[in-house]
């Protein structure tokens, strides 16, 4: 068979075959994929109705429901806060170190030089001439939140707070319920406990560090 020399045109029919070839391949591939993201949303519609129509049925709704366990989540957060608070206010002492002032739910916003904008809260704050105590309040106080302590809110505080940038600070996490891991994290990390015991509250302060 006699070979063929390609002009310049069959070389430009071949790409166009190929792009045509490609286009419908992608057409196919977006048609699959549609037809799996809807049936993916008609299932998880449909489920969402069978449990609503189950909780209906009980006499609840539920977004009423979501409603009521973020509501029951906030309360006892609130709880924790003002417990843990009152405590510290009273004694106006953490760390074996006297403070002079107390405040709580401390939130500020800042804009950076570089335009970004800095958002942080703070749950309790007591501070004297050099030092600065920042408590964190948790109804129950999981691992890994000592660690967000130290690398977020220590250097927020100092950005956001710059009057008080050179002033040492210590550290405590109050909640109603810590793990042994939480603890242990909080020890090495040189975060101060405060825990409910009964009607009063425990503080393990021995090990805290100055930042």
């Amino acid at each position: 068979m006699e070979k063929k020399d390609l002009t310049a045109a069959d070389v430009w029919a071949m790409f166009a075959e190929s792009d045509r070839k490609i286009a419908e391949g992608h057409r196919i591939l977006d048609e699959k994929l549609a037809e799996s993201s809807a049936e993916t949303r008609r299932i998880i519609q449909e489920n969402e109705r069978i449990l609503n129509e189950k909780f209906e049925a009980l006499g609840i709704k539920v977004n009423d429901l979501k409603s009521n366990v973020i509501g029951i989540s906030d309360s006892n957060g609130e709880f924790a806060e003002e417990y843990f608070y009152t405590s510290l206010k009273k004694k106006m002492e953490f760390a074996g170190v006297h403070f002079d002032d107390i405040d709580k739910d401390i939130k500020l916003l800042r804009k950076l030089p570089n335009g970004e904008r800095l958002k942080d809260q703070f749950d309790i704050v007591m501070i004297n001439d050099d030092a600065v105590a920042l408590v964190e309040i948790k109804y129950t106080a999981r691992k890994g939140y000592p660690t967000i302590m130290v690398n977020q809110k220590v250097p927020n505080f100092r950005i956001l707070f710059p009057d008080y940038a050179s002033y040492k600070i210590y550290l405590g996490l109050g909640a109603l319920s810590i793990s042994e891991e939480t603890a242990d994290e909080a020890k090495k990390l040189g975060i101060g406990l405060l825990r409910q015991v009964g009607e009063t509250v425990e503080y393990e302060t021995k090990w805290v560090k100055a930042y």
